[in-house]
């Protein structure tokens, strides 16, 4: 009895042993749902690999240099995992001459340049896409870079006729190098080595200068090869004289340099003599015996003449300066005398307030003015109160303080001043807002005593 239990026991063992290893085979057996993201482009797919190496080569993905795959090669396939294969960039660098052909991951050429183990400075050419630039800008630039291209400057010394000169340059034969650095070659120049020569770092030139030169004279313009070191040199190689006053530019003992202009100056001189009138003064004098603001000409101006001896230089035809050799008056001028009144005569006017006395009369041009017209403003200049019976006017010929008296308007106190007029004597009536009356008019203005110490008896206008 026992023994067929144990045998059963067995059996049953076997079977769960059985039905095991059927499920283990089983999900062996099952793919696992896997996504494969490539170059930016995801797919889903089922999968019986074991590492994202197999899952790869089963879906016959080939990596290349530089190409870059998350999780690891060797990572084990899990359900539902994300595979990722980035691809590099195909990328061309050339250094110098020196082609390389780059697979990267990176996108900006200045990282490139330094994944590379390229120094750029600014001396240094630098070409992106077609496209110059510095190496400020490398780090900024906008776009993915497909191609690089770095001339590193090198250093260059030039013997110009003797002055030497130390360059660097990224040009690639001697003729560039020296157009860059603004030295002009000219057809009969001898240069060591050629023009066409590449450019190498510590290259030695040698610039050795014909003498062409260019003498423009009396109209002409001479282009010739000249021996001598000097323009006095060029010019008598030419066959150019020069007479009396003559001169060159440069002068004669300028160094002759490669592609000198000489002008010849051809100098004339003259004297001419011209007659001037001589303008008269108009003098005013004081007279006591003439009335304040009349005047009477006393004697009548005369002009005078004078004889004025120039010299006149021409430089190839052409005036370029005058001097005045002798100056000789024939007549001298007689002044024009008026006569002006200093004699102050006080005088009555009758007005409504009764008999007043007044000095000065003048005639003005009369306008008027209230605070309402000045934005509500209400101070005088002096700082009263602006109302009827003050009036504005320039101080210079009415000084503040001075009463006058106008016909219609009554006496007036001045006390107020304005801007420039168009006539120079003015006078403006100030009134009240309540009682303002507009004038636009000449009238007769009374200066009232008492009489100043100080008189101006010339006024303008007057």
């Amino acid at each position: 009895m026992l023994r067929w239990r144990s045998l059963l026991l067995a059996f049953v063992a076997v079977m769960v042993l059985a039905a095991c290893a059927g499920i283990v085979l089983l999900l062996t057996l099952r793919p696992n749902p896997v996504t494969l993201v490539v170059g930016g482009e995801a797919t889903l797919v089922q999968t019986h690999a074991q590492t994202v190496r197999e899952l790869l080569r089963e879906r016959g993905i080939t990596l290349n240099e530089g190409d870059q795959v998350q999780p690891p090669l060797e990572a084990p396939i899990t359900t539902n995992l994300v595979v990722q294969v980035a691809r590099a960039r195909t990328v061309t660098l050339m250094v110098d001459g020196q082609l390389q052909i780059l697979k990267t991951m990176q996108t900006n050429p200045a990282e490139i340049l330094a994944a590379a183990s390229v120094d750029v400075n600014e001396d240094d050419r630098i070409i992106v896409d077609g496209t110059p630039a510095t190496p400020e800008q490398l780090l900024h630039w906008p776009v993915p870079v497909n191609s690089l291209t770095v001339r590193r400057a090198a250093p260059m010394q030039v013997d110009d006729d003797g002055t030497l000169l130390d360059l660097r340059t990224t040009a690639d034969t001697v003729g560039e190098a020296l157009y860059e650095a603004g030295i002009t070659l000219y057809l009969a120049d001898h240069v060591s080595p050629g023009s066409d020569e590449p450019v190498h770092p510590n290259l030695q030139v040698v610039i050795r200068r014909a003498r062409p030169i260019t003498i423009l004279s009396d109209g002409e313009s001479i282009q010739t090869r000249v021996q001598g070191s000097t323009v006095s040199d060029a010019l008598a190689n030419a066959g150019v004289v020069l007479v009396g006053l003559d001169y060159t530019i440069p002068n004669e003992q300028a160094r002759l340099v490669q592609g000198m202009t000489i002008r010849v100056i051809r100098v004339e001189e003259t004297v001419l003599t011209a007659e001037q009138e001589l303008p008269y003064e108009t003098i005013y004098q004081g007279d006591p015996a003439l009335e304040l603001d009349q005047q009477r000409v006393v004697q009548v101006g005369q002009p005078g003449l004078q004889h004025t001896m120039t010299r006149v230089r021409y430089e190839n035809e052409i005036e370029v300066a005058r001097q005045i050799e002798e100056t000789i008056i024939v007549t001298s001028p007689v002044n024009h005398i008026i006569a002006y009144g200093t004699n102050v005569v006080i005088r009555t006017i009758d007005t409504p307030e009764g008999p007043r006395q007044y000095w000065r009369r003048l005639r003005m041009y009369a306008t008027s003015y209230h605070p309402a017209a000045l934005g509500g403003d209400d101070v005088t200049a002096t700082g009263q109160k602006l109302t009827t019976g003050i009036i504005a006017s320039n101080p210079q010929i009415l000084p503040y303080g001075t009463e006058v008296y106008v016909e219609n308007y009554g006496v007036g106190l001045m006390a107020d001043t304005g801007g420039p007029r168009r006539f120079p004597l003015w006078i403006d009536l100030g009134y009240s807002d309540e009682d303002f009356r507009s004038w636009s008019r000449y009238v007769d203005v009374y200066v009232l005593t008492p009489v100043p110490d100080q008189i101006d008896y010339t006024l303008p206008g007057s």
